[in-house]
């Protein structure tokens, strides 16, 4: 590493946020055309990001799950125009759909966000075959997005069952025939928590990245509002950066996040303040 190097940026990568759905909580119908979806991820990239999570069904508390025909109707205009754009290896997809996982994997996107139960072996086996370098990121979610919030995990629980995914997840992606540099864990915050459970989580994190390559995503998210402020998800933004800011010193390896630019310069100082 030469001198100016900054440490801190080296440790972890950025995933912005794009929502192909009509019903997200921070910016749901906004971006639902190809266009405005290749326009937004190339803004995202120009502002620092490493890739670009692209979500075409809500994980919002509340929302109804949608049809595999319906999530990839929504996803694969967007996919195909970002294929022909030359910038595919730029995308992370966010799906808890096997058959989404295999059509991405297949188009040579660099990640896939799952959020909640892993596919079977054998189908997770034909994804890495099929995508050596593909980089997977095993989120945890207690219930659904549509029950999650009606009896959250507790701190205690919630370390105890996030803890016991991360080690389960971890496995079958080994066995499956992921790397395990391309292994990423995310705790899940704000699905299926009670608002002391994330701050536990995300408490927990420098004990969790000793033994993970841990993601965190909190970017907006309620909790934050009850806490801190700010009614509006984007209300949220300046407290989102802090906490992510802590995350990154705290050891995790990808931050999700909606705004990107601001992450950047935080991460810039945090690194010179290391220095």
């Amino acid at each position: 590493m030469d001198k100016g190097e900054s440490k801190v940026i080296k440790k972890f990568q950025i995933l912005g946020i794009l929502n192909l759905t009509p019903d997200s909580f921070s910016d749901g119908g906004l971006l639902c055309s190809p266009q405005a979806a290749l326009e937004r991820l190339l803004a995202l990239l120009a502002e620092g990001a490493d890739y670009v999570d692209i979500g075409a069904e809500s994980t919002r508390p509340g929302s109804l799950a949608v049809s595999e025909a319906e999530e990839w109707e929504r996803l694969r205009p967007a996919l195909e125009l970002i294929e022909r754009e030359g910038l595919i290896k730029k995308v992370s997809v966010d799906t808890s759909k096997y058959i989404l996982m295999r059509r991405a994997a297949e188009m040579k996107v660099s990640f896939i966000n799952c959020v909640g139960p892993l596919p079977e072996q054998d189908e997770l086996g034909y994804l890495f075959r099929e995508n050596p370098n593909l980089g997977f990121i095993a989120t945890h979610i207690h219930g659904s997005p549509e029950t999650m919030q009606r009896n959250p995990l507790a701190p205690r629980s919630a370390r105890r069952r996030v803890s016991a995914f991360f080690d389960c997840s971890k496995d079958e992606l080994l066995t499956a025939g992921c790397q395990s540099a391309h292994i990423y864990l995310d705790p899940g915050i704000g699905f299926g928590k009670t608002d002391a459970a994330n701050w536990a989580l995300l408490l927990d994190t420098p004990v969790f990245a000793r033994d993970y390559n841990v993601a965190i995503g909190v970017s907006r998210k309620g909790f934050i509002g009850r806490a801190l402020g700010g009614d509006l998800p984007a209300d949220r933004d300046g407290a989102s950066k802090l906490i992510e800011g802590t995350a990154i010193v705290a050891g995790a390896k990808i931050i999700r996040t909606h705004r990107v630019e601001p992450l950047v310069k935080l991460a810039a100082i945090l690194s010179e303040a290391q220095a």
